[in-house]
C-alpha cells in the first residue's frame, strides 16, 4: 500500500472507531495463526521452544530418581547369604554337567569303538545329551565311511593298486581237454599248447 491508498481508505472509514479495527481476540489471534503459513511456523517454534525447556526441566529433576528405582527394581541387593546359596548352585550345576559330560563322552567312545571311528574326534561330536550326540557320532560315521569308500575306488580306478598275477600253473590232462568247452581251452591256451607238444 502506498500512501495514497492509505488516505483513501481513512476517507472511506472515517466513521470508523479505529479501537474497534485494532481490538485483538483470542478467536481472531488463532484465526490469524491459523490462516497464515508464516504465524503458523512461528507460532509452531515458541511451541517447541517452551516444550524442549519443559522436557529439560523434567529431566533434571525426575530421570535420575526414576532410574535408580528401575535399577533397584531390576537388581536388588543380595545379602551374604543369598550371594553363598548362588555360589553354590552354580558349582553344583557345574559338577552336574562335567558328570554328564563324562557319562556322554563314554558313551561316545564306545560308539566310536564298536563302529570302528577314530576315537580322536569324538569329543567334536559331544552335544548338552546322549540322543543328539549319538546323531553326530552317526553323521561323523557316514561321512567317514563315505571318505574311505571314496579313497578305496580312487586307489582301485588310479591304476596304483595292481593285483597280483596268478602263478600257478593248472596242471590240464588230455581227458580234462575233451570235456572242455572252447572258453575254456582259450582261457587255459597255454597250459594246453604245452601239453599238447610234448605229446
Amino acid at each position: 500500500m502506498d500512501i495514497e491508498q492509505v488516505k483513501e481508505y481513512m476517507e472511506l472509514n472515517k466513521d470508523t472507531d479505529l479501537q474497534e479495527l485494532s481490538e485483538l481476540t483470542v478467536e481472531g489471534v488463532k484465526e490469524f495463526i491459523e490462516s497464515d503459513e508464516n504465524a503458523k511456523r512461528w507460532f509452531d517454534s515458541v511451541k517447541d521452544k517452551h516444550l524442549s525447556k519443559g522436557l529439560e526441566t523434567w529431566k533434571s529433576n525426575n530421570l535420575e530418581g526414576l532410574i535408580d528405582k528401575e535399577i533397584r527394581t531390576r537388581f536388588p541387593q543380595k545379602d551374604e547369604k543369598d550371594i553363598e546359596v548362588e555360589k553354590l548352585r552354580a558349582e553344583v550345576e557345574k559338577m552336574q554337567q562335567e558328570k554328564q559330560r563324562e557319562v556322554l563322552t563314554n558313551k561316545a567312545l564306545k560308539i566310536a569303538n564298536d563302529r570302528n571311528l577314530p576315537i580322536d574326534l569324538v569329543d567334536f561330536f559331544i552335544a548338552e545329551n546322549e540322543e543328539v550326540t549319538v546323531e553326530n557320532l552317526s553323521v561323523l560315521e557316514d561321512v567317514f565311511s563315505k571318505s574311505v569308500q571314496s579313497e578305496v575306488e580312487k586307489r582301485l580306478t588310479g591304476g596304483s593298486y595292481i593285483p597280483p598275477k596268478d602263478n600257478t600253473k593248472t596242471v590240464i590232462t588230455l581227458d580234462a581237454i575233451k570235456n572242455m568247452s572252447q572258453t575254456d581251452i582259450n582261457k587255459n591256451w597255454d597250459s594246453v599248447k604245452e601239453l599238447l607238444k610234448n605229446r
